[in-house]
């Protein structure tokens, strides 16, 4: 399992998303989508024993999954 440090996770999504606000609302379209059965967009070592709302954020902070508006 991948060490997680929250502050630096979230940061770093918030360069795609500069609205904690927007960053939220982003995220929990992807862990909806995650619960739902979609495959992560990150390695499965590094999904490995990660909660949804971590995986989406870390592929939010990757830039490998944006919202179409």
């Amino acid at each position: 399992m991948m060490e997680i440090f929250m502050p630096d996770l979230i940061n770093g999504a918030l360069k795609y998303y500069p609205s904690r606000y927007e960053l939220v609302r982003v995220a929990a379209i992807r862990t909806s989508s995650l619960m739902r059965g979609d495959p992560p967009l990150i390695s499965k070592k590094e999904a490995a024993g990660h909660k949804s709302t971590i995986i989406s954020l870390i592929e939010i902070k990757e830039g490998l999954w944006k919202i179409k508006e």
